[in-house]
């Protein structure tokens, strides 16, 4: 079992969510803690070491990579929609 690490941002991500959302996300998570790294898609460019958990129909994206050395933390990087790659410029952002 893996252990999660959300940054401030991704922390008030979540606590923005409605409550269907929640409980999208919250699977998620269960899913990342349970496979790790193994869990979800790649990415490219800058945002290579980070894998991605997406929700179609509720246009969501869970943004997540390992933290740093330690294998068994994993960081939520962003949560959040992908209209505009919004999600996805958050999650570079941050990590730059």
């Amino acid at each position: 079992m893996y252990h999660l690490h959300f940054n401030v941002y991704s922390e008030e991500e979540y606590k923005n969510l409605d409550g269907s959302q929640k409980k999208l996300i919250n699977k998620g998570l269960r899913r990342i803690q349970e496979q790790g790294m193994s869990a979800g898609q790649e990415l490219r460019g800058e945002l290579k070491h980070c894998r991605k958990l997406k929700y179609k129909k509720a246009g969501l994206r869970i943004i997540f990579r390992q933290d740093g050395d330690n294998i068994e933390i994993i960081e939520i990087v962003a949560i959040g929609k992908r209209s505009e790659k919004e999600v996805y410029k958050d999650a570079e952002n941050r990590l730059n």
